[in-house]
């Protein structure tokens, strides 16, 4: 495990084993997560007055370690992840973005110093860090979106696109709402009604509460009228893709 040679201060055997197992080749963003690591891997004591302080590495098999088949004590365990997945939940719903996506990285990178001992651990671990990768991204995106420039027509037709490519993030329901919210508003003002009726009916499968279900009702009730897109997108929403996270583009 990486996380042990971080804690027994073998930094470059752990940068072996992640690249390894993992192919991660930049290193810098995992300073402060080594260093944590390796500082709570022991603890010092005083045994009497006046002596000098005394260092311990305690064990997480204690019980049967013996002499020399000691393993350092967890310094992170997944639930101590999953709370802070909590947090960072929160700092979205409150519209937090930059701080929330500080928040996700910094999650997704102390998976990588995980141990685990379980399938179900292992599958948890996993899920977590999908589910970071996607609100990462997500939240990325959301964020170069509303800083895009609005005044021509192609300005405005790049804004639907991310605002639509957001929606098909792997969020919490009370999350994917919201996208599909904006989604909605933009591409009814930009008169692409049908693909408006669309996001409008994906939402009400979610049970949105009945004040944003009834608006949604609304909306869908107008682009039912006239159920046409007058402006064509790079966007399908038939056709499975994945997002770039350096272009946010869609790549089917």
């Amino acid at each position: 495990m990486a996380a042990d040679h971080i804690m027994a201060g073998s930094f470059e055997t752990a940068f072996r084993l992640i690249k390894e197992q993992v192919g991660v080749t930049e290193f810098q963003p995992l300073r402060s997560l080594f260093m944590a690591a390796y500082s709570m891997s022991r603890t010092s004591y005083t045994p009497l007055p006046a002596f000098p302080s005394i260092y311990a590495h305690p064990h997480r098999n204690w019980k049967d370690a013996g002499a020399k088949g000691g393993h350092p004590s967890l310094w992170i365990k997944l639930n101590d992840l999953v709370t802070r997945l909590q947090h960072c939940y929160q700092l979205t719903t409150n519209g937090k973005f930059p701080e929330a996506i500080e928040k996700f990285r910094n999650l997704m990178l102390s998976i990588l110093l995980l141990i685990v001992d379980t399938k179900q651990q292992i599958s948890e671990a996993q899920q977590l860090l999908q589910i970071c990768r996607e609100y990462v991204l997500g939240l990325q995106m959301e964020t170069k979106r509303k800083e895009l420039p609005k005044n021509t027509l192609e300005e405005q037709k790049r804004v639907c696109e991310m605002a639509a490519y957001f929606t098909h993030c792997a969020l919490q329901p009370v999350h994917q709402i919201l996208t599909l919210r904006t989604a909605i508003n933009l591409f009814f003002k930009l008169k692409n009604y049908k693909t408006s009726a669309s996001f409008a009916r994906r939402m009400l499968e979610l049970g949105p509460r009945p004040e944003v279900a009834q608006q949604a009702r609304k909306m869908l009730q107008a682009c039912d009228k006239n159920p046409v897109d007058e402006h064509q997108l790079l966007y399908d929403e038939h056709n499975p893709f994945t997002i770039c996270g350096q272009t946010y583009v869609p790549i089917y």
